[in-house]
């Protein structure tokens, strides 16, 4: 499922992958809300009778090229800089893959499915911030669709300020503004003159590429 509230971005990577399954597009981060995803790719675990059995965590099943990949020399500043913080992101593809096999065949009894206990425990906070950033992004994407652009800005940036550790909030805010009118969806997402924050200043201020998913706890 893709989270974008411009289905025409997520197209090109739709068509890549060539899923054999429906692929959705959540174009009013409503999973946001629903399970607490703050990022992408994340998943949650759920069981053939409803109920939640892991929280939103990070979610991989394969290694990307990217991080064994040698960066040139001579790459613009910020981009090196960029692929850099990339290679440094955890990656435990590899061990989540295995514990979704497991769960596979063990179901309830698998040591990674979790108990309605240890699933709230391990589940991100939803404070008062967290509930008024989703209004705010609720009522910034309103205005985007209904008045025009312009009019998310103040909305968006709430989002930002009262929930900073939410990166889907902050990607759809900044790639609206950085793609160029007919380009592919802007990953960079660099500096810019509508939003205070960009991808690159934002991973290094909160620590980092090893802090930038939500590891899971396997």
């Amino acid at each position: 499922m893709a989270l974008d509230v411009e289905p025409r971005h997520t197209y090109t990577w739709i068509d890549a992958a060539a899923p054999t399954h429906p692929s959705l597009i959540d174009t009013g981060h409503v999973s946001d809300d629903l399970f607490g995803f703050c990022n992408i790719p994340m998943a949650v675990w759920i069981d053939e009778t409803g109920t939640i059995v892991r929280p939103a965590e990070g979610a991989t099943i394969e290694r990307s090229p990217l991080r064994d990949a040698e960066l040139p020399a001579g790459l613009p500043e910020r981009l090196d800089r960029a692929l850099r913080e990339v290679k440094k992101i955890p990656d435990v593809a590899d061990e989540y893959r295995a514990a979704i096999v497991d769960w596979a065949r063990h179901g309830a009894e698998s040591r990674f499915a979790l108990s309605p206990d240890d699933v709230v425990a391990r589940s991100l906070p939803r404070g008062d911030d967290e509930a008024r950033a989703a209004a705010c992004f609720e009522m910034g994407e309103h205005l985007r669709r209904t008045v025009g652009p312009d009019a998310a800005v103040s909305w968006w940036r709430e989002a930002h300020r009262l929930y900073p550790a939410n990166w889907t909030y902050k990607r759809q805010a900044w790639t609206l503004v950085t793609t160029a009118e007919g380009s592919e969806n802007d990953l960079m997402q660099g500096p810019n003159d509508v939003y205070e924050g960009n991808w690159l200043d934002d991973v290094i201020a909160g620590g980092g590429g090893e802090a930038y998913v939500v590891l899971p706890a396997l």
